[in-house]
């Protein structure tokens, strides 16, 4: 005795480009010295040196770290300037 289950058509919701959430990741490159990090990321992000130290902490201790995330252009923005002196991210 089979039973059918009914499963009811998944709703399927388009997001525009500027509703999706885009990410900078920092990957640990050991080409740079903590405190060049920290300024980039000061520079990149408007953070304080505090969470810049941190965020470095994280990207050597386990190979990356999300620094960033809202709208694609943004993130371009933070990507470009943290690249600007060779560090490794990915948006």
């Amino acid at each position: 005795m089979n039973k059918l289950i009914s499963i009811p058509d998944p709703k399927i919701t388009l997001l525009t480009e500027k509703e999706l959430i885009w990410q900078v990741i920092l990957f640990n490159c050991n080409c740079h010295t903590f405190d060049e990090v920290i300024e980039q990321l000061v520079k990149a992000i408007g953070c304080s040196s505090a969470t810049a130290s941190q965020l470095a902490y994280v990207a050597d201790k386990f190979g990356s770290v999300k620094v960033y995330e809202g709208e694609k252009e943004n993130c371009e923005r933070v990507a470009d300037t943290l690249e600007s002196i060779g560090l490794l991210v990915k948006v």
